[in-house]
């Protein structure tokens, strides 16, 4: 745990302690006095930089065709420069230079006709005290425009969406290939069914190697796109190398390693018909969920763990049981159905106790008040998957206490009855599961309660740090300053201490020793001088280097720049 750093930002004449300002307060007030007399000595004709007033069509404004022209109309006489406009085919070729119209730009357009979708204009002009004013007009043909800033918040929408169904895929089946090994190593060794004209080895029938196939390629899928997440990319940086880098520094690398390990010592020990081999493969598949996410990650790590990994172990029992099961119903005789499903409800009832205990203790870790179930957006994720969860329960308990003993009773047609019952129970206990992964997913990339309220004792853990640039200075506060989901603020202020607004502020880290190339990231405004960056994913610890980016006007920049510690 680390103190941050006393901060000290410089105080205007009149606040804190005079004694710094002392020796300075009689030239700044001949400085004002002369830019005072300069100001009322000046001609009143003379004005500050052009403004733009409107234009037409106005900025984000949705037109059916595309004008023969654009005006824009500044508060005083400008010169043109510069004038580009680019449309979905990329670059527009202009009829003709931008012309002068009392305090205006006329801007001519091509009359050829034109492909719907976004249209840019940007233009350059000097105003009437010799500085240059750049800006650009956004405006749709046929389609309503979006600005580069929204478009970038849906590409990282989407990818986040991309990677909570590649994360469903990867827990379902992961725990399929597993689950289905544990039960035709365990429950039903050896068995073959009737299939078609011949008997056919239960692992065939279900095609278990085929199922360990989809998890591999399911694993590294997952892997894929929880780097795209992590470089803040689109659904396509999949296929860029700055994304599997930082997917593998991150506790993603390990937990796919692990599990590509025991798929592949489940697919030798299928293949060579050797069960310990199956159940090692199986038992480390699984384990590989114990090594990322919130739940295995969450304090204290040394219990979080083992109960995912338990909580993985029970699951894959139950959810890799039902394929297998189902072809049982469906191809065994009554009387074989019943005794493999007799025995297979043995086991579930230990499975289920044990998905219970850990599921508990694991949400207890998660959410730190009831409250926080209504009130947060994982809270509401986990309330509609314990939904999910007690149905599934309650078509178990069907099944045990009503059709599994019909099964071995009463006549032919009431056995066959049971066994048709029980068929469409376990399909619908199929599709309930794929619910309640798609729920679990979306658990995974949403941030818990015990995230987002931080205990008082903790509240000093992150790390603050001043930085310089141009007189400027820049607070930097990044909390807890730890591997996963940060928070970085920044609070910039003048060299007299008042905040201050750049037109635009940029962010990028890059940690060099990992190998992380930068990552870029724009923070949101949260008052006067004030922005933060919230879920800043940081995937390894080490020293972070931050460079920070404002544009203070069209010919001005400041960086200011700092090194970051992050623990585990």
């Amino acid at each position: 745990m680390r103190a941050r750093p006393p901060i000290a930002l410089p105080l205007p004449p009149g606040r804190g302690d005079r004694a710094g300002w002392k020796g300075k307060g009689k030239g700044k007030g001949i400085l004002r006095l002369v830019a005072l007399l300069a100001l009322l000595l000046l001609p009143h004709t003379l004005h500050a930089h052009a403004v733009l007033l409107d234009s037409s069509p106005a900025d984000g404004a949705r037109v059916e065709r595309l004008p023969a022209e654009i005006r824009l109309r500044f508060n005083e006489a400008v010169s043109p420069v510069a004038v580009r406009a680019f449309g979905p085919g990329g670059e527009l070729a202009l009829p003709g230079p931008a012309r002068v119209e009392d305090d205006g730009l006329r801007i001519p357009l091509p009359a050829a006709s034109p492909a719907r979708g976004t249209y840019t204009v940007s233009y350059r002009v000097t105003s009437g005290d010799g500085h240059p004013v750049a800006g650009s007009l956004l405006f749709g043909v046929g389609v309503t425009p979006e600005r580069p800033e929204q478009a970038e918040e849906r590409r990282r929408d989407a990818a986040l969406l991309a990677a909570a169904l590649a994360r469903a895929l990867h827990y379902g089946s992961l725990l399929a290939a597993a689950g289905g090994a544990l039960f035709v190593t365990l429950v039903a060794p050896g068995l073959t069914l009737p299939a078609g004209r011949s008997r056919m080895p239960l692992v065939r029938l279900v095609r278990l190697p085929a199922q360990v196939g989809i998890a591999a390629a399911a694993v590294l899928l997952n892997l894929g796109l929880a780097g795209v997440v992590l470089t803040g990319g689109p659904p396509t940086a999949l296929f860029d190398a700055e994304s599997w880098r930082a997917a593998l520094a991150s506790t993603g690398g390990p937990s796919a390693g692990i599990a590509l390990a025991g798929l592949t010592l489940l697919a030798v020990g299928l293949r060579g018909g050797w069960r310990a081999v199956t159940l090692t493969g199986a038992l480390v598949a699984v384990g590989a969920l114990a090594a990322t996410g919130h739940a295995a990650t969450a304090p204290p790590r040394g219990l979080a763990a083992p109960l995912v990994a338990l909580h993985g172990l029970a699951a894959a029992y139950w959810l890799g049981s039902l394929v297998p099961l189902r072809a049982v119903l469906r191809h065994a005789p009554s009387a074989e159905s019943a005794r493999l499903v007799r025995r297979f409800s043995l086991g579930a009832l230990a499975a289920v106790a044990v998905l219970t205990i850990a599921g508990a203790g694991l949400s207890l870790l998660q959410i730190t008040s009831p409250a926080a179930i209504g009130t947060t957006v994982y809270g509401q994720l986990w309330l509609a998957k314990m939904v999910g969860v007690a149905l599934l329960l309650g078509l178990a308990s069907v099944n045990r206490l009503r059709l599994t003993p019909a099964l071995r009773g009463g006549s032919r047609s009431e056995r066959d009855r049971a066994q048709r019952l029980l068929m469409l129970s376990v399909a619908s206990e199929m599709a309930l599961m794929a619910v309640v992964l798609l729920l679990t997913a979306g658990l995974g990339t949403t941030p818990p309660p015990r995230a987002l309220v931080q205990p008082a004792a903790e509240a000093v853990t992150g790390y603050s740090s001043v930085a310089t640039a141009k007189g400027r200075q820049a607070v930097i506060e990044l909390d807890p300053a730890r591997t996963g989901a940060n928070r970085l603020t920044l609070h910039l202020a003048q060299a007299d201490g008042t905040p201050f607004d750049p037109k635009e502020l940029t962010v990028e880290l890059t940690q060099p020793a990992a190998g992380i190339e930068p990552l870029v990231r724009k923070p949101v405004r949260d008052g006067p001088g004030a922005y933060r960056l919230d879920g800043l994913a940081l995937p390894v610890d080490g020293r972070w280097e931050l460079r920070i980016d404002a544009l203070i006007d069209d010919f001005e920049k400041a960086i200011f720049r700092s090194t970051l510690p992050v623990d585990k």
